[in-house]
């Protein structure tokens, strides 16, 4: 009897340090995915970057075993008549990113749910630091699990959805992206 319940104790510790490691495998994936739709939505209006051209959003095709696979949008950019811009070509069209802000902003809602039901379940580590009924959540990660992120801070709609994140990595940088009230992006930042 004394054999079979250390082997059951020593199973149940396997399943569970199993489950941990899955849990932060998908935690990671989904911070990976927070970050490149809001940098998508972050510069849903870039129309100039250090490679030339409009921002190319990312396309994140699946995620798993804490790894997304990625690529960049290759689809035309979408052109609007703006004579008077600075990126207006000769005919006065000025080429924006091909990117679906409901769909993104959609996405970055669903994705910032998720992760805080891992933090209220404290999925590897993580934990809700702060939760303001339907104004606000912040989330702290658990530095020991080698993650690049400290923290994520959500404001948030009377209809829960995010109006401002903000994101600190575990050097102390911070990054903030600011919602309109539709959606439209008000103003990305990146603060030392």
């Amino acid at each position: 009897m004394r054999i079979f319940c250390v082997v059951l104790i020593g199973c149940l510790s396997f399943n569970a340090s199993a489950k941990s490691s899955k849990d932060c495998l998908e935690l990671k994936a989904e911070q990976i995915r927070l970050a490149l739709t809001g940098s998508n939505l972050a510069n849903i209006n870039s129309t100039r970057t250090a490679e030339g051209g409009p921002y190319r959003p990312f396309i994140i095709k699946a995620c798993s075993n804490g790894q997304c696979d990625v690529s960049r949008d290759k689809r035309a950019p979408l052109m609007k008549y703006l004579p008077g811009h600075p990126d207006a070509d000769k005919n006065g069209y000025v080429a924006y990113p091909n990117i679906d802000e409901k769909s993104e902003y959609a996405t970055f809602n669903m994705i910032a749910s998720k992760l805080k039901l891992f933090a209220s379940v404290k999925a590897c580590g993580s934990k809700i630091l702060i939760d303001n009924g339907n104004s606000s959540f912040a989330i702290r990660y658990d530095d020991k699990k080698k993650s690049n992120v400290k923290e994520d801070i959500f404001n948030l709609t009377n209809s829960q959805q995010v109006v401002s994140w903000m994101r600190q990595d575990s050097q102390g940088r911070a990054t903030t992206i600011n919602f309109a009230p539709k959606g439209q992006i008000v103003s990305p930042s990146q603060a030392e």
